[in-house]
Formats: structure tokens, sequence, C-alpha cells
């Protein structure tokens, strides 16, 4: 086997085993608290049409609570335009199919006569929605010895579609006999399907991030982090996700990326949470 073989054998082990280190640290922290901890896995494959234009084609798979739950499912592409040296702009589609779990919400609390607290609550099951992304976006790189710095800005939209859910409601009846009624039966329990609206959301997504050459290496370590601002509802930045990790370039048409990966979400409709991600790019 050649030398060249041997050092790429070496290196995409070194990559690997730098990475899955982080998976106890970032599962114990995970199930330490609120936060959850999956598993991201995404494939790329582009296309030069010209010097200017490339097309890209996507796939990508999220997971939760590990890799036990599906939490995403997503296939999209890009055309992307070279306007100089350092800057780009593309614009794409991405069809995504994503699971919404089980969630709780307090409706009312009362008090009965012997001054005891009750919480009236709606559960809506877990179910499965399809939401439709359009983005625009530019990027641009600029070097520092063997530092890249990029700065990418990423306008989308995004529409989730309605769904129908089964919501049960548990509202407790104050008018029982406390004699005659027992802890379960004073109760009232329905279950009953609830119409989800469908959702919008514009959001700008302003992500700045580093690169680093190492000398007489093949792999790249990187680190960025990545703003989210509602622009249709003004909330400030409600989601922050920071990644770190290291690419390879195996040949002049394959590279591979493993990164960790932490979100902090201001949003009641997505919790915290780690992961590990793969990415694997081939230039047809």
């Amino acid at each position: 086997m050649s030398t060249n073989s041997n050092k790429s054998r070496k290196s995409i082990i070194t990559l690997l085993i730098a990475m899955l280190m982080l998976v106890p640290l970032c599962n114990a922290n995970a199930q330490s608290g609120e936060d959850e901890f999956g598993v991201w896995a995404t494939v790329e494959a582009s296309k030069k049409i010209n010097k200017k234009f490339k097309f890209v084609a996507d796939a990508e798979l999220r997971t939760y609570d590990f890799v036990n739950n599906v939490e995403r499912a997503t296939v999209g592409a890009k055309f992307e335009y070279k306007i100089l040296k350092w800057l780009k702009a593309n614009v794409g589609y991405s069809f995504m199919y994503t699971h919404e779990p089980e969630e709780t919400s307090i409706k009312d609390q009362i008090e009965d006569e012997e001054g005891n607290v009750f919480n009236e609550y709606n559960i809506d099951h877990e179910y499965w929605t399809i939401r439709n992304r359009f983005y625009l976006t530019a990027s641009g790189e600029y070097k520092v010895g063997r530092f890249e710095f990029g700065l990418r800005e990423r306008l989308q939209y995004t529409r989730t579609s309605s769904a129908t859910v089964n919501e049960t409601k548990y509202r407790y009846d104050l008018g029982m006999d406390p004699i005659l009624s027992t802890e379960d039966n004073e109760w009232i329990v329905t279950t009953e399907p609830e119409l989800k609206d469908a959702k919008h959301n514009l959001t700008l997504r302003s992500r700045l991030s580093v690169k680093y050459d190492i000398p007489n290496c093949k792999i790249n370590p990187f680190a960025s982090v990545e703003l989210y601002t509602r622009l249709d509802e003004w909330k400030g930045c409600d989601k922050v996700r920071y990644r770190i990790g290291g690419s390879y370039k195996i040949n002049k048409k394959n590279s591979i990326s493993l990164y960790y990966l932490y979100q902090d979400v201001n949003d009641i409709d997505e919790a915290d949470g780690h992961a590990i991600g793969f990415e694997y790019s081939i230039d047809l």
C-alpha cells in the first residue's frame, strides 16, 4: 500500500476518533437536563454547469434521543452562482418531513373547596408534518495566512402545512360529589382531532465561520456560530447554533466532514440540543 494511502487512512481514523470521543460527553449533558441529543447525516452531490454556475442536490436525516427517533428527513436542491472569486450566491428549495413530538400545555388552574390546586391541560399527540422551504443566500470568504474566514447570510421562508392531530383534554370536575368520586373519575378526559393551522416563518440566518489549513495535513478544522433572526414576528435572535469539527478531502471529487453541534433555542417549537454530524460531499 502506498504512503499516501496510509496517511489518508490515518487522517480519517484520527478525525473519526476525535469526533466520536465527544459522544459520551454530549450524551451525558443531554441526559442531565432538558437538552436533546441527536445525529445529523447529510449527503451532497454537486455538478458544475459552467465556470459560474453549479447545481447542488442534498439529502439529510436528523435523529433525536441519540438514534432512537427520527426528527426530520430533508431533500433539496439549489443553483449556485460565482459572482467573484471570493463571493457566491445561491437560490434553493428544501422539502422536509418533520416529526412533532408529544406536547403538553397548561390551559387553566383551578382550586377546589379544600384548597387543592389542579392544572387543567391538553396533550397534543405526536404527528408528522410537511415543511416547504425556499431560500436565497450570499456568502463570502477571506483568507488571512492559513486561516479562512467566512460570512454567510441566508434569507429563508418556511411554510409548515396544516395537520390534524389527536388532542387529549384533561378537565377537573368540581361539581362531582366528593364522597362518590375517586381520584380517577374526578377528571373528565376526552380525546378528539384538532386541526393545526399552517405556519409561516421568514428568518435571516447569519453565520460566521473560520477554517484553518494545517501544514502537511489533510484534515482542516473549522468552527462557526450562526444566528437565527425572525423577521415576520420580531423577537430578536431566537436561535444560536454553534459548530466545531473537521473536514477531510479524500480526493479531488470526494470529501467528508465530522462535527459537534449545539443549538440554544428561544422558541417553544424546538428544544435546545446537541448533535454529532456527518457530511459526505461528491463532485460529479
